[in-house]
């Protein structure tokens, strides 16, 4: 698409220093602008500056130099431009260049309505023979997004259950954490917990580099204890040993250990009894979180229910933003890529010496995607659906920071705004109320397990 060689459109400013108003012209629609599209998200400028405006800037910066330079035989300013442009032709076509490229290009973004999502890049320039001036730039664009598409989504739910069980083992913690250790002089039971010197005596895939592990703590009322620890620590007594094999699960929580087979010799060093306290009003008191044991355990149900609804919704919302994703798999400029990719290695790089680019590249660049693209279907939404951040949204948000760190709401404000995080405050809002939103539209399908 091109544009002719219209009269220049008069624009009207206000001149500095005063109330008078002076008239300048744009000499966009002087410049022949055409547009290729070479990829979907990729379009070349093609521009060309008459030589009059050309000539002009040229003209324009030639006297610049010449009253700023002073050359041997000539006082300031008085050098003659013959030779001012013998000398410096080439820094001053380079200057006018780049100062043609930066007047023109903004404007030809906005006169196309291009919503440029990278800078452009420059490739090929040249001052033509009639005294013109051409270049042209490539320059990533934003996916358009006609519609989001959030039909159909279905999402996995779950009744919101806390069982007396589920109760018992946090009082039982609380217990734990409350209660007196001492050292007994008898066959170790379930719940002590035993002092112990291990070592290694079966590694073949080397999967633990130490050796020894002297004066280990094994409680052998803990559900995270090795199950064959707990079986057959039990009933030992101070100066024994005994050989213990672990043959790991494959689904083992840490992978370390995943499906490994290791052998252990344990010798026993100390009994330790725990005297956990009885479970009653005096006991609620110690926590710190109740004054009577019931209103305890309705505290740690309400606590466990919270938790649970909490997982839930961000299961709700991890879905949502995969299905919407999947539905709407718009395509991602790659220079939004580039830059998602290289703040992640600066963040490594803050905290680790030795960091290797292209395994960060590789392990993050679909995350990048996936980030990226969720980003502009999130606006897209909340500008097609018409969900906005209201005041009183922000000043709620506001109120509850500073209820969590005992602060006034004056003082949580201010620190957002000296800190630069109400922008962020902000977009988490909007994302909270389109997740909400598009979990409305979801058809819900109770898990069967």
């Amino acid at each position: 698409m091109s544009t002719g060689a219209e009269p220049y459109e008069k624009i009207t400013v206000k001149a500095k220093g005063g109330s008078q108003r002076k008239t300048c012209y744009s000499e966009l629609k002087k410049v022949k602008v055409e547009i290729k599209e070479i990829d979907k998200l990729v379009r070349e400028l093609s521009v060309e500056v008459p030589a009059d405006t050309v000539t002009t800037k040229l003209e324009a910066k030639f006297r610049d130099v010449q009253r700023s330079v002073t050359l041997k035989g000539f006082r300031k300013g008085k050098a003659p431009m013959d030779v001012i442009k013998r000398m410096y032709d080439n820094e001053v076509r380079g200057d006018v260049a780049e100062e043609l490229i930066k007047s023109t290009y903004p404007d030809i973004v906005k006169e196309h309505t291009l919503r440029v999502a990278s800078y452009p890049t420059v490739k090929t320039l040249d001052f033509t023979d009639d005294g013109g001036f051409n270049y042209t730039a490539t320059v990533e664009i934003f996916p358009e997004i006609e519609k989001i598409n959030f039909d159909g989504m279905v999402l996995e739910t779950r009744e919101i259950k806390v069982t007396d069980e589920e109760v018992d083992d946090i009082v039982e913690l609380l217990r734990k954490k409350h209660s007196d250790v001492r050292e007994v002089q008898r066959e170790a039971r379930d719940g002590d917990v035993i002092v112990v010197d291990i070592e290694k005596v079966y590694d073949p895939e080397n999967v633990l580099a130490q050796d020894k592990f002297e004066n280990s703590e094994v409680d052998l009322g803990s559900k995270l204890t090795v199950k064959e620890f707990k079986e057959q620590l039990a009933g030992m007594k101070v100066g024994e040993e005994k050989e213990i094999e672990v043959k790991y699960e494959e689904d083992y929580p840490d992978t370390q250990f995943a499906g490994a087979h290791l052998k252990y010799k344990a010798k026993v060093k100390a009994v330790k009894e725990r005297i956990l306290p009885e479970i009653n009003d005096g006991f609620a008191k110690m926590t710190g979180e109740a004054e009577t044991a019931l209103e305890l355990r309705m505290k740690i149900r309400d606590q466990l229910k919270h938790r649970k609804t909490d997982e839930l919704n961000r299961a709700h919302r991890n879905q949502v933003i995969a299905q919407l994703s999947e539905k709407n798999n718009i395509p991602i400029p790659k220079a939004m890529v580039e830059e998602y990719l290289q703040s992640v290695i600066e963040d490594f790089k803050k905290q680790y010496q030795d960091v290797n680019e292209e395994e960060i590249r590789k392990n993050y660049e679909q995350v990048g995607v996936n980030t990226l693209r969720w980003n502009l279907l999130l606006h897209q939404t909340a500008k097609q659906e018409n969900i906005e951040v209201l005041p009183a949204d922000t000043e709620n948000l506001i109120k509850k920071f500073a209820d969590n760190y005992k602060i006034t709401p004056e003082q949580a404000k201010e620190n957002l705004q000296k800190s630069g995080n109400i922008a962020d405050l902000r977009e988490s809002i909007l994302e909270d109320k389109v997740i909400e939103f598009l979990v409305s539209k979801a058809t819900m399908k109770t898990a069967t397990n």
